[in-house]
């Protein structure tokens, strides 16, 4: 079976390097699927989205934030603002995090604070979803 290597990169260093049999990646024009031999591309990432990789029929699922996808005939790049594994993710805290984001929304203190808490909340949602998805939910 073909595969195609992806690196996903971010300040902290590289977060993920596999061979995979392909991806899901959140880009701003929506969902984009990568298989091997996929055409080469460069493309802006959603700010925040899931990455879903699959590896032997196997999927796995990643909270990822903002970034760059490059697709080339030796692999696929993603230069990402930050990315955190779907299984390592603390739901509570997440949901912790969305709740708060989602009174200070409420709330309506300050423009600025209202920007920031959206984003908070996105982030939050984001995390959710990885993680759920990571656990078999929808």
């Amino acid at each position: 079976m073909s595969f195609i290597r992806l690196q996903v990169i971010t300040p902290h260093g590289i977060l993920f390097d596999d061979e995979v049999d392909e991806f899901l990646v959140p880009t701003e024009q929506g969902p984009l699927s990568i298989s091997p031999h996929y055409t080469n591309i460069v493309a802006a990432c959603s700010h925040y989205g899931v990455l879903r990789t699959t590896k032997d029929g196997k999927h796995r699922y990643f909270a990822m934030f903002g970034g760059f996808l490059e697709v080339t005939p030796t692999g696929a790049r993603i230069l990402a603002e930050d990315l955190e594994d779907g299984y390592t993710i603390d739901m509570a805290r997440a949901i912790a995090s969305r709740d708060r984001a989602q009174d200070r929304i409420a709330n309506k203190d300050s423009k600025q604070d209202i920007v920031r808490a959206q984003a908070s909340l996105y982030r939050a949602l984001t995390r959710i979803e990885a993680k759920q998805k990571s656990e078999g939910g929808y």
